[in-house]
């Protein structure tokens, strides 16, 4: 249909259409008032039976997995059926609902772009993650000040520079997929620097397609130039980097396009549930990878490791406020580790343990730890005085919480605190703290980005660390922790990293993103 469709009263048939008081379909009625607003405007216009708008948009959903999406999600045949009838229709109330499915269908689109296709609460129903909604006026707007969907979909997607980055690895896994997959790599011994062996030719036409090596010979040498790509190869997918081909690396090079296709369009769902004020600044932990990086404008900072509580009970995933740091925190000691843990050294001796720095406070009274008789106290009777009591522990070595801890809006969601090493086979477990905490470690240059600098020591940090002091600073404005499963992401250098799925995060996603219901 051309620009006569205006001349020949349906736009007048769309406004009818949305004022009449019956309920419309559900793909209009959900986000019926933006729709019938935008419409309603003065000047307002047919947005897809007029130009090569409607053509477009079907050719998107048609290839949404470009944009990380499902072309199976969008009834892509029942829109150009729609629009081949309504090429021949007269009648403007067909076109009128033609057009309207367009809208309808096009606004779904966008929230998916924007907002991610299933809520963080359809995995994870005790998660602090907002729902990310679109303002769906907006959209439209936008989408007619762009004038084209790829314009549109450049500004609307996503706006941070670890997006892009996994987006344009998306196109170039999808281009692998659509040819004949990565090249097969045949399992075998090592293969050292320097030497040859049969399944080197192999190699390099592997990496070659993972942007590793520009071009790849017959050659059956593991040369110089060679083992420095499988170096990079090592680091790009989580392997010990030697330099030499082993079982593992081979391993990670053979998992197929499509399971690496599956874990960036995860990556970017992820990140489209991060509600867009959350964006500039984030303190992102990837509890899949035991890895931490620092965010600012999609932009990776710093990065470094941290670990989940007890990561086979943890389920964090949320986003919140940062608002401030304290150095030598105070520990709020559970009951249980009191009656487990402390209450033999309590009935023998009181003022040890006050010594040690623990005290007590009685409906919101300081009193001495011997004012209570412990003596009397067991484990199953400690629970008595849990409404009105509260035992804490002030900085000291033997806080678990370390030498600094975040103070988060939602504190009981998640708590983040120091540790000065990595633990012991990468698996950290302290029962007796949240169990959705995550320690940070060697985090104190990771304070310079998070604390707000008008109020950083000159000095800076170090020397109030040696103090033993107690003391808050409050965080920049703006800053975000957010906690979810990456099993790939981008590195300071701006490299991709593919990792592994220790807890099946993505497979739950996979799973909900398959069983999402079809237009």
């Amino acid at each position: 249909m051309t620009g006569s469709a205006n001349a020949n009263g349906v736009l007048e048939e769309v406004r009818r259409t949305l004022a009449q008081p019956e309920r419309l379909p559900l793909v209009v009625e959900k986000r019926r008032t933006a729709i019938r607003d935008f419409y309603a405007a003065d000047g307002a216009t047919l947005l897809w039976l007029q130009g090569s708008l409607s053509e477009d948009f079907l050719t998107v959903l048609q290839t949404a997995s470009r944009e990380g999406l499902r072309p199976e999600d969008y009834p892509a045949e029942v829109l150009m059926a729609a629009l081949d009838d309504a090429e021949d229709l007269q009648d403007p109330v067909d076109a009128a609902w033609t057009e309207l499915l367009f809208t309808a269908q096009f606004l779904d689109f966008a929230s998916d772009l924007r907002a991610g296709r299933v809520s963080p609460r359809v995995l994870y129903p005790d998660a602090y993650m907002p729902r990310n909604a679109i303002d769906a006026l907006e959209a439209l707007a936008r989408l007619e000040e762009a004038g084209s969907l790829g314009a549109f979909i450049e500004t609307w997607q996503p706006q941070d520079d670890t997006y892009r980055r996994l987006k344009g690895e998306l196109a170039r896994l999808l281009e692998i997929s659509a040819s004949s997959g990565f090249t097969y790599v045949e399992p075998g011994e090592v293969i050292r620097a320097g030497q040859s062996d049969d399944r080197v030719p192999a190699l390099k036409h592997r990496l070659v397609e993972d942007g590793l090596l520009s071009e790849a010979s017959g050659q059956k040498l593991l040369d110089k130039r060679t083992a420095f790509a499988v170096a990079q190869a090592q680091q790009r997918y989580g392997q010990p980097v030697s330099a030499d081909l082993t079982p593992g690396l081979v391993r990670a090079l053979n998992i197929p396009v499509d399971r690496r296709i599956e874990q960036v369009s995860n990556a970017m769902e992820r990140i489209r549930w991060i509600p867009n004020e959350y964006a500039r600044l984030q303190l992102f932990i990837n509890k899949g990878e035991n890895r931490f990086v620092f965010l600012e404008n999609g932009r990776v900072l710093q990065d470094g490791r941290a670990y989940a509580n007890c990561p086979d009970r943890n389920h964090t995933t949320l986003a919140t406020t940062i608002e401030a740091v304290t150095l030598y925190p105070t520990w709020q000691v559970p009951f249980d580790y009191l009656g487990q843990e402390l209450l033999t050294r309590l009935q023998k001796d009181p003022d040890e343990l006050a010594s040690e720095g623990y005290y007590l406070r009685r409906k919101g009274a300081d009193v001495p730890l011997s004012a209570l008789p412990w003596r009397e106290a067991t484990p199953r009777n400690l629970k008595r005085l849990e409404d009105e009591t509260t035992l804490y522990l002030s900085g000291s070595d033997q806080n678990p919480l370390g030498r600094y801890a975040y103070r988060l809006r939602r504190e009981q969601k998640l708590s983040l605190f120091d540790l000065s090493e990595a633990p012991e086979g990468d698996t950290f477990c302290n029962p007796y703290l949240p169990k959705s905490a995550f320690g940070i470690v060697d985090g104190l240059n990771l304070l310079d980005h998070i604390i707000e600098p008008r109020v950083l020591p000159t000095g800076g940090l170090a020397p109030r660390i040696d103090r033993n002091e107690t003391v808050t600073f409050p965080a920049r404005g703006g800053l975000m922790a957010v906690v979810s499963h990456q099993s790939v992401w981008v590195q300071r250098q701006g490299t991709i990293r593919f990792g592994n799925d220790p807890y099946l995060e993505d497979a739950r996603l996979t799973s909900a993103l398959s069983g999402r219901p079809k237009p």
